[in-house]
């Protein structure tokens, strides 16, 4: 028994055929830019925010600015470029990354339990700073921090005498024996 194809199917295929692509592109552009793939995959919300928890992204590009927050929490990502900017705060929780440059973060930065093991000279953190459970040694010059400061299971032995907190510290679980006289640390030490 032959199948005839009626002129209505033969009109539905063809126009649908004249519909697919043969390359994929990303909003018009036969190369997208990074924030245009995020958009697409719907990483990056209408409030600026731009959440690669748990993804395969390795690193991000230069000159990136983020309106909103950034998480990159259990994500791959192994270095922060150095031209970062983030308006809101970031997650660097369980993270591969194993240094930052001195970046500018509106609000907090939480790097518990990833691979950091050091920060910049001269950092300002607008916010709370968590550095527990990372294999972290020493905390730089100049650290400034406007909300409280957990250092919890790490292996930080002194703090840096230009040290300034606005907020509380939290040492449990450091080798810190020492405070040095005239730390400006404005909230309570906990030990």
């Amino acid at each position: 028994m032959k199948r005839i194809f009626h002129s209505k199917h033969l009109l539905f295929v063809l126009f649908f055929c004249t519909l697919l692509p043969t390359t994929v592109n990303a909003f018009g552009k036969s190369k997208p830019h990074f924030v245009d793939t995020i958009k697409l995959h719907g990483y990056i919300d209408t409030y600026g925010n731009l959440r690669l928890k748990n993804t395969h992204f390795e690193v991000l590009p230069e000159d990136l600015t983020i309106v909103g927050f950034l998480d990159i929490e259990s994500s791959n990502i192994t270095r922060l470029p150095d031209t970062l900017v983030v308006k809101g705060y970031l997650n660097a929780s369980h993270s591969k990354l194993t240094r930052i440059p001195k970046i500018e973060v509106g609000g907090y930065m939480n790097f518990t339990g990833s691979s950091l093991s050091a920060l910049p000279a001269g950092l300002t953190v607008n916010g709370d700073l968590s550095l527990v459970d990372t294999p972290i040694t020493n905390l730089p010059r100049r650290l400034n921090v406007k909300g409280n400061l957990y250092l919890s299971n790490t292996k930080i032995n002194k703090l840096p005498p230009d040290l300034r907190v606005s907020g509380d510290v939290y040492l449990r679980g450091t080798k810190v024996k020492e405070i040095p006289k005239g730390l400006a640390i404005r909230g309570t030490i906990y030990r």
